[in-house]
């Protein structure tokens, strides 16, 4: 809607529609994630922390981890209290740096991160588009994303931590403690 008058009503209606079914669908699929991950009692939230722990490595903090997965940092710190009380993690201070904490998965969390990436709730409602569509969606969510961002004058390259390292989905269990 760039350049359009926001003070003209179909604008407005439109923004609100178009906000509205992004939320709707955004909440939707989430909700068929958390029905797939309840059955291995973990939440989307803690499914999205353990692939971004073992992806990140031993690069994984809970500042980076915030970053990572666009959240609070007091959000990230309270839902890993939890997992390290599941037994999902470990906290440790770095060996160089007191005051950095690294984060790693437990064998308890590996077993968890592997389920977290089966995600095979996503894959049928997606797929009701064809890939040109997919890529076409992905494009499109990625620029409103770098539109909110700068709106926000939040750092793109911070925040974007997914996009930019590679997402680890393997059978190796090499952050394991």
């Amino acid at each position: 809607m760039a350049g359009k008058n926001l003070n003209n009503s179909e604008n407005i209606i439109e923004s609100y529609r178009l906000f509205h079914l992004l939320r709707q669908a955004a909440d939707a699929v989430h909700k068929t994630r958390e029905v797939e991950l309840k059955k291995y009692k973990l939440t989307p939230e803690q499914a999205g922390a353990l692939v971004g722990i073992h992806s990140l490595g031993g690069k994984a903090t809970p500042a980076e981890l915030s970053r990572w997965l666009f959240r609070e940092r007091n959000s990230i710190t309270i839902l890993l209290n939890r997992m390290d009380k599941l037994g999902l993690i470990n906290k440790k201070a770095d060996t160089s740096r007191k005051n950095i904490i690294r984060l790693s998965l437990t064998k308890k969390g590996y077993e968890a991160y592997r389920h977290s990436i089966e995600f095979k709730s996503f894959y049928p409602i997606i797929s009701v588009l064809p890939e040109s569509k997919r890529k076409q969606l992905e494009s499109l969510l990625q620029v409103i994303r770098l539109q909110v961002f700068h709106d926000l004058d939040i750092d793109t390259d911070a925040y974007s931590g997914i996009f930019k390292e590679p997402l680890v989905i393997d059978s190796a269990e090499p952050h394991i403690r």
